[in-house]
Parts: C-alpha cells; sequence; structure tokens
C-alpha cells in the first residue's frame, strides 16, 4: 500500500505542475506583461495624458457603395481611465497582464513633442511629429487567439 501513496503523490505533483503550466498555455505563451510610455519634448508647458488598461472595443467596417469593407473604425469604451496632467519627460509602465490591453492619449500642444510605447520589449508606436499635432492616440489590445493589434489614430 506504501508503494501505491508513492505513486500518487508522483503523480499528484506532475498533475500540479501540469495545471500551473496550463495557466500559460490559456493565456498564450506570448500574452503581454507589461506597456511602457515615455514621452518627450521641449514642450515646459502641462500635457493632458489619458491612459486605460480596462477598455471595451467595438470595431466597425465602413464601406463603399458597392458593399466593400475600404477601412474600419474602432470605438473604445472606458471602464476604466486615467487623464493626468504630466510635465515632460514623462516615463511611466503599466501592468497589461490582466487585460492585455492598454490606450495611451496624448495632446500634445507643441511642435517636436515625442511619444513611444512598448509592449513588453516590443517597441510598437514611435512619433516625432515636426509641427503640432492636435492628437497622439495609441490602442494596444489581444484577442485571445490571435495576433495582437495595434491602432494609431
Amino acid at each position: 500500500m506504501r508503494r501505491w501513496g508513492n505513486w500518487l503523490g508522483v503523480v499528484g505533483s506532475l498533475g500540479c505542475l501540469l495545471l500551473l503550466g496550463a495557466c500559460d498555455l490559456l493565456r498564450g505563451q506570448d500574452a503581454p506583461e507589461r506597456a511602457r510610455l515615455r514621452i518627450e519634448g521641449a514642450s515646459d508647458s502641462t500635457l493632458i495624458l489619458v491612459t486605460s488598461t480596462n477598455f471595451l472595443l467595438q470595431r466597425t467596417a465602413i464601406l463603399d457603395e458597392a458593399g466593400i469593407a475600404r477601412r474600419d473604425t474602432l470605438l473604445v469604451y472606458f471602464l476604466e481611465a486615467d487623464t493626468l496632467q504630466i510635465q515632460l519627460p514623462y516615463n511611466q509602465e503599466y501592468d497589461i497582464r490582466l487585460r492585455e490591453r492598454f490606450f495611451v492619449r496624448l495632446r500634445p500642444g507643441a511642435a517636436g513633442v515625442r511619444m513611444r510605447v512598448w509592449i513588453d520589449d516590443q517597441l510598437r508606436y514611435d512619433t516625432r511629429p515636426e509641427e503640432t499635432i492636435p492628437l497622439l492616440q495609441f490602442v494596444y489590445f489581444r484577442v485571445k487567439g490571435t495576433p495582437p493589434y495595434n491602432e494609431f489614430f
């Protein structure tokens, strides 16, 4: 009987290890963990920044007269968002493991503001406008079982 107890202990330990590994399989091995935002520039004024990791998305196709999809639009509905007044330079990391999405919007108000976003260690957005652009915006989302998406507005 003691022999079976040893086997059950080994099988139970292996089962626990497999279950722990399955958590990564369900999330996907390449599930993102963090978003890093870096904003730099010569602006000495206060800028308005909106960030969120908790939002819903609705994508809608825009069709031409023949019914062919020419482009699409993305509607973002915030469940939670932070609106901050920031000074440059600004550098912040965000934990995106839970929802695997990240939204950032900046109204630069001055020329030469550069905004960059990394998802884990991969640069996904890098904008250096030469003139004042009224809005810099980046949306990242990952739908289970599909590649991650970036949206630039």
